[in-house]
């Protein structure tokens, strides 16, 4: 009695299973299985036409892969507050090898305002995708002041525009860059110097490069030829000229 019901029990699901189908095939009748399948039927309408549309004109196409080439160019080389701090260090150490004497004040004032910023925690740090940004704030991260805390009280968004102090685009930060051209040469000691020397053209390449072959050639020893010599090549000479003359 049990045997013929339990024969009688799965010939029923045997069949309700074939009539439903798999669960793969309810899976892709479902709702979400018609979505997908009309997404995907979509994108790849998209893509044939973009096909085709790079066929009929290729040069809006190679200008539009370009452009998208150029824009995953400036994101994968885009720099982070890592590279930030690495740069500003190395520069510090370059200015902290030369005397006070001969440090370009633009440079050693700019890399210092940015290390203080540094030690006080107020350097911030954003990035735009392709682009990054550095700016400052009045108060520490970390800092539990209720000037710090409150933001009914904090600095707008209009005014980050004043704050920002480098630009970080194609692996480098311009600003720092720019400040640190001829971080060597201190602009105080030629503000003493003559209208005439400070006016004067600076001497064109070729004019510096004779008048360095000159000077290295000024340190090589004399050479002294040998009298018997002289006196040898003079008599030859007269004797030429005599034999000339008969």
């Amino acid at each position: 009695m049990a045997a013929s019901w339990l024969l009688k029990r799965w010939c029923s699901t045997a069949a309700t299973e074939t009539t439903k189908g798999t669960r793969w095939q309810r899976l892709v009748n479902s709702r979400a299985g018609v979505w997908c399948r009309s997404l995907l039927g979509d994108y790849k309408e998209a893509c044939r036409e973009a096909v085709l549309g790079a066929r009929e004109r290729p040069l809006k196409a190679s200008v539009y892969l370009g452009l998208l080439g150029g824009m995953y160019a400036c994101y994968y080389s885009n720099p982070d507050d890592a590279s930030f701090e690495t740069s500003l260090l190395e520069t510090s150490n370059r200015l902290a090898l030369l005397s006070p004497w001969i440090r370009s004040g633009t440079s050693d004032g700019h890399v210092q305002t940015l290390v203080k910023l540094r030690n006080e925690g107020r350097l911030r740090y954003a990035s735009l995708g392709i682009a990054s940004l550095t700016y400052y704030t009045d108060y520490d991260s970390e800092s539990s002041l209720y000037e710090a805390r409150c933001s009914a009280i904090s600095v707008p968004w209009a005014e980050l525009p004043k704050r920002v102090l480098d630009v970080g685009f194609a692996g480098r930060w311009w600003v720092l860059d720019h400040k640190m051209k001829d971080f060597d040469i201190n602009e105080e000691e030629f503000k003493h110097l003559p209208p005439a020397l400070v006016a004067a053209v600076p001497a064109s390449p070729q004019i510096t490069e004779r008048n360095e072959r000159l000077h290295q050639e000024s340190w090589k020893a004399v050479v002294m030829e040998d009298e018997s010599n002289e006196l040898d090549d003079m008599d030859t000479t007269v004797k030429e000229t005599e034999s000339n003359c008969i």
